[in-house]
């Protein structure tokens, strides 16, 4: 497993490194905030989701391998290959409105190993520019995994396409300790939850 694994994450970044400068250069990416990315350690990263091009996009500045909790549809629906090729980068199912403890437990075994997930939790694609809100679950993660939340916000005036201008916004990291301990009662996930999205929407509206 670990050798498959070691397997996948050399098929990660040759990727990333190959076609990394050329869709940087064809979505006119531009990024701020790159230093508050740590270099290594557990990582959560929580972000808006405009369009299907969001993962490569934002993964494209880290050293880490961003490891994307994604729809379960999309290992589904889309034949062999997409599915081979989605577990290849590292990506795990998981099922929305479901309370899907697999992806859970998947997650936080990637936290335990000093990995970075990265996380969408609208639910979904929203393309316009409306606030962003977050469900509980990355909240809940970060509660059962005390790693740190490193939030980040991609703008774009209209949708995100090929040669738009996309700017992607890192926020300051979120350390553990602002988050409740394992065992948390639900209101306080929830609460986690809003001040997450808080700091999101104020990446979206250009606030440090």
């Amino acid at each position: 497993m670990q050798r498959d694994y070691q397997n996948c994450k050399g098929l990660y970044f040759t990727l990333l490194r190959l076609f990394g400068p050329l869709i940087k250069s064809v979505f006119g990416v531009k990024y701020s905030g790159v230093q508050n990315i740590p270099n290594n350690g557990s990582l959560i990263v929580c972000c808006n989701h405009k369009s299907v091009y969001d993962p490569i996009l934002l993964a494209i500045p880290f050293r880490q391998q961003v490891r994307y909790m994604a729809k379960s549809e999309l290992f589904t629906d889309h034949g062999r290959l997409a599915r081979i090729f989605l577990k290849a980068l590292g990506a795990f199912p998981v099922h929305r409105n479901t309370g899907d403890l697999k992806s859970i437990r998947k997650a936080l075994a990637i936290l335990k190993g000093r990995g970075t997930v990265g996380i969408f939790p609208q639910g979904g694609i929203v393309p316009g520019n409306a606030p962003f809100q977050s469900k509980s679950g990355v909240a809940l993660l970060a509660a059962k995994s005390g790693a740190p939340v490193l939030p980040a916000a991609i703008c774009c005036d209209g949708p995100v396409a090929p040669f738009h201008c996309v700017e992607i916004r890192f926020g300051k990291l979120i350390p553990n300790t602002l988050f409740p301990g394992k065992g948390a009662a639900s209101s306080a996930i929830r609460r986690a939850a809003e001040k997450l999205a808080d700091q999101v929407n104020w990446l979206l509206e250009g606030k440090t």
